[in-house]
């Protein structure tokens, strides 16, 4: 603070005061801070016999204050084993099973012959690759929109690929997985196994090809695929 006063011969008696205050504050996460300024001017003349005073004053208030929110965030439980249960048809309120290799197919529907209990599936966190019962699970193409679901095997053949689904997903919803598209031609040589190619794009429809009459065969392709003998099925995720 500093005062200056000069004292003259008038006659008139004046007290100009000014006083600045600068406030600069932050209430945010990121600690920015805002300069205040605010200025006041008094006058005050008086008549006296006796000089003219003049004061001036000046007083400065620096206040930073700061203030950190960390960010809170809140994950989805990550999903474990689950079983699939069938909805769609004949299949609907049916586990999904994985038979015996002889069977050749995930299965569905109130016909099980192989006898097996429901499949214990689950989705690998690195790959979103599709396990049931501990094993891979691949698309088996042939020459239709639609590939069947089994074991991929020890060594890949050019007509399946893994099936991989969706992260995050949840007990109680809709099982989300995808297959490459596939053109598949027939080799000659082969009497067992086309050539196929991935043609880009994926397939997302699980579908169950009824062999009997509460007895489908898993498979997941086109939607057009569906209207070919398969019927759509969706898998509800029932967490174990």
């Amino acid at each position: 603070m500093s005062n200056v006063v000069t004292i003259d011969s008038s006659t008139s008696l004046q007290i100009p005061q000014t006083s600045t205050l600068s406030v600069p504050s932050s209430a945010d996460s990121s600690s920015s801070s805002q300069p205040t300024s605010l200025l006041v001017t008094e006058s005050a003349p008086t008549s006296a016999d006796a000089a003219t005073v003049s004061v001036t004053s000046s007083v400065t208030f620096d206040v930073a204050t700061s203030s950190t929110i960390s960010p809170t965030s809140t994950s989805s439980p990550v999903l474990g084993n689950f079983n699939a249960i069938g909805q769609g048809g004949g299949a609907s309120d049916t586990p999904a099973r994985l038979p015996p290799a002889q069977y050749g197919s995930i299965t569905l529907g109130g016909h099980n012959p192989s006898g097996v209990a429901a499949g214990v599936f689950s989705i690998d966190a690195g790959t979103g690759a599709l396990f049931v019962d501990g094993s891979k699970i691949c698309g088996f193409y042939g020459g239709s929109e639609s590939a069947s679901l089994y074991v991929c095997n020890a060594s890949p053949r050019t007509n399946e690929a893994p099936i991989t689904c969706d992260q995050g997903q949840a007990d109680g919803g809709v099982l989300k997985c995808s297959a490459p598209k596939m053109n598949c031609i027939e080799d000659f040589n082969d009497e067992n196994d086309p050539v196929c190619y991935a043609t880009g794009g994926v397939w997302t429809q699980f579908m169950g090809f009824q062999l009997l009459g509460d007895y489908f065969l898993l498979s997941i392709g086109s939607m057009g695929a569906s209207s070919q003998g398969n019927i759509a099925i969706n898998l509800i995720i029932q967490a174990i």
